[in-house]
């Protein structure tokens, strides 16, 4: 009866510890960036058309030591990547993987979220993310070089512009004036030499530019030198960015004397 009893005091004894042992506060795995010689890291700046690696490095539980089930890969709420049989039986893994941003993907404004969610067969899951800003790189503008021509009523160089030649008057300065569907507007000279990028050549159409209904700063009477900036907006969108330079008056001709604005277009 001694033994039983002893017995008995011993196997109650193991059930009170065993019913106080605390259960694991957080049984989640881990999940973190991996953080290695070319993989980018949180808040990094990519370029557009630049492969970029990133990578997750996971693990169980290191109390629980519950198996890896799932990593789920996510690039802007799309899905990217899921991993199942290749994590199964696994405490561990590091993924590593490679991603081009194009200009195409609409998705993308200036930055990117690349998120990792690892469950393990618990069903425990935890969760990192990578925020990218993406650098938009351009290519220069072109400047390229116009000639406005005109001789009586003939008149050729403006129309690609959404420009055309009215007349002259009041010098006589030449009035030029924009076809039907196309803004005109006038700048400070210096913007020509501040826009050397598509994105800032929008920008200055954007803030507050100024309209006109014709441009006629220029005196046919003489050859002049000019710096004159104005622009045009044309019905499908596009802009253009004119820098006038300067006017060349020809010799007298049975129709008239022969005109010449010069200057540069981006």
């Amino acid at each position: 009866m001694k033994k039983l009893a002893l017995a008995l005091v011993c196997l109650v004894s193991v059930a009170f510890f065993a019913s106080c042992e605390k259960p694991v506060e957080h049984p989640e795995p881990t999940i973190a960036i991996l953080n290695e010689e070319g993989y980018v890291q949180n808040n990094d700046i990519v370029d557009l058309n630049e492969t970029v690696n990133f990578g997750f490095v996971i693990s169980s539980n290191p109390q629980t030591l519950k198996t890896l089930q799932s990593l789920v890969v996510e690039i802007d709420g799309n899905r990217w990547a899921t991993l199942t049989d290749t994590l199964s039986g696994l405490t561990s893994f590091t993924y590593k993987d490679v991603v081009t941003y194009l200009p195409q993907r609409d998705s993308i404004i200036g930055t990117s979220e690349i998120t990792a969610t690892v469950t393990d067969v618990d069903g425990k899951t935890a969760t990192a993310t990578i925020n990218l800003k993406i650098n938009q790189a351009e290519d220069p503008l072109t400047v390229g070089d116009f000639d406005w021509y005109r001789l009586g009523d003939d008149q050729s160089g403006l129309e690609e512009f959404g420009l055309y030649w009215d007349k002259n008057a009041k010098a006589p300065f030449a009035q030029i004036k924009p076809l039907t569907g196309v803004i005109l507007y006038k700048f400070d000279s210096s913007v020509w030499e501040q826009v050397t990028f598509p994105t800032q050549k929008e920008a200055v159409f954007a803030d507050g530019a100024t309209t006109a209904l014709m441009y006629n700063n220029v005196d046919v009477n003489a050859n002049g030198m000019y710096d004159d900036v104005i622009g045009t907006r044309m019905p499908d969108g596009t802009h253009h960015l004119i820098h006038v330079t300067s006017c060349v008056i020809g010799a007298q001709q049975s129709a008239g004397r022969p005109i010449h604005i010069y200057g540069q277009h981006k």
